[in-house]
């Protein structure tokens, strides 16, 4: 009884340790399948970049001629300026993807390192061959030609990561550039909009101004007329011996002070005239 339930527990753990063994091993097939999805699209998204970094060049390029040539319109330079734009804008959002894809590429590969590590540990050491074990290598000059193989291929692949760095390095400054400018052009339109306002301002101050002179200048005009007419009824009434002291003077002052009120309708008409001529430069 006591060995059927020693074999039982055995074949129990025997059981439950390869089913370990089974799932760490999906888990690791699992995690190599990741990493090789995620090189595929970084690869993939990497050529599109570098493609659409050296047709961004052309763009610019060609937009360049453009503007020298006689039939450039500032229509269609704008046009094309903004085509470019948005070609930046995409390559850089599309380097950003590629940077995020990269990290979870690490993720991946952190994690991958740590389950193998784990599950070497859990293997057991491999008993000692009794027998020799005999290599067979290659002779020197296969050994040398695998050499260069592997010299050629990691110098090609740093030759494509140098340039793949100077096209991304490229499209960065671009896109630094490009902001700058719109940066600018906010500057601009920002300018523009409080010259309007400057010169809409002065539009209306220099209206009510031309307006208030124009009123007084024919209240002015009136009341001299209505002077002349007062002045010449005291000269009357000054030759006229029925004409009493206090009546005389009594039209003396109204005189005096329509004239007083003329002198400051005149003074005022000057000094908006002087205040419109500095206005208008």
């Amino acid at each position: 009884m006591k060995t059927l339930r020693l074999l039982a527990t055995s074949i129990f753990f025997i059981t439950f340790v390869s089913i370990q063994q089974v799932s760490a091993q999906d888990d690791i097939k699992e995690l190599k399948t990741q990493i090789k999805n995620k090189e595929n699209q970084i690869n993939a998204n990497e050529e599109i970049l570098m493609s659409g970094v050296t047709a961004l060049k052309r763009v610019k390029a060609n937009l360049e001629d453009y503007k020298k040539s006689k039939k450039a319109t500032k229509t269609e330079v704008e046009r094309k300026e903004r085509i470019i734009s948005n070609m930046q804008q995409r390559l850089t959002k599309l380097n950003s993807q590629i940077d995020n894809q990269k990290k979870e590429l690490e993720n991946f590969e952190r994690k991958l390192a740590k389950k193998i590590k784990k599950e070497a540990a859990k293997q057991p050491k491999p008993a000692k061959e009794i027998k020799d074990t005999y290599k067979v290598s290659l002779n020197s000059d296969q050994d040398e030609i695998a050499l260069q193989k592997q010299k050629l291929e990691a110098a090609r692949k740093k030759l494509d990561e140098e340039r793949k760095a100077r096209e991304i390095a490229y499209l960065k400054e671009q896109e630094a550039l490009r902001l700058e400018e719109e940066k600018l052009k906010q500057l601009d339109s920002q300018i523009k909009a409080q010259e309007k306002v400057i010169t809409k301002e002065k539009n209306v101050l220099v209206s009510d101004l031309e307006d208030d002179i124009s009123i007084n200048e024919e209240i002015l005009i009136s009341g001299k007329e209505g002077l002349a007419k007062m002045k010449s009824k005291l000269e009357e009434a000054k030759k006229d011996p029925s004409t009493s002291k206090e009546s005389i003077e009594r039209k003396q002052a109204i005189v005096d002070k329509i004239e007083n009120r003329l002198l400051k309708i005149e003074n005022e008409i000057n000094a908006k005239k002087q205040e419109l001529a500095k206005i208008k430069g």
